[in-house]
């Protein structure tokens, strides 16, 4: 039997990156959309999330753009983390479903050792940027999305 600082201390996996778990299939459609995302595959963005995908993020951040189709900002995202931190890592550390909703807390890690990440130019230290989705699925699709990163363009860096 674990104690109870070997389980905390024991890495976690999200459950589609667990052998033999038990999983929904929104939960296999996500892992394998981070997946795609985390090789590069540009085009897993248009095609897990639904051509009517609303981002209530984007309504507070970027009232400008809310009501248009603001999938390719995610593709713009990742870019940025994949030319910053060459070295990056993606884990999930909470993951939560209920119904059609999913809710992870994720971490992103890496060596600033590459392109500006948006405007905060490479530092060549270890940054972590840590954020929260709340994502709605329906049919296959993520249709809405709540959250985001804990930080604003790049700002914000735990080290």
């Amino acid at each position: 039997m674990q104690t109870d600082e070997e389980f905390f201390a024991a890495p976690r996996r999200p459950p589609w990156r667990r052998k033999n778990a038990a999983m929904s299939e929104n939960l296999k459609m996500l892992g394998e959309y981070s997946d795609a995302m985390f090789r590069g595959d540009q085009d897993a963005v248009f095609e897990f999330w639904a051509p009517e995908f609303h981002s209530h993020v984007t309504d507070r951040v970027n009232p400008a753009v809310s009501g248009t189709d603001v999938r390719s900002h995610e593709v713009v995202w990742w870019d940025q983390v994949r030319n910053a931190f060459p070295d990056f890592t993606f884990d999930v550390g909470l993951l939560i479903e209920h119904d059609d909703l999913v809710v992870s807390n994720w971490t992103v890690k890496g060596t600033h050792t590459g392109a500006p990440f948006y405007d905060v130019p490479a530092s060549g230290e270890p940054v972590e940027i840590n954020g929260t989705a709340i994502l709605r699925i329906r049919d296959g699709k993520v249709v809405e999305h709540w959250g985001g990163p804990h930080c604003q363009r790049g700002l914000g860096y735990i080290v």
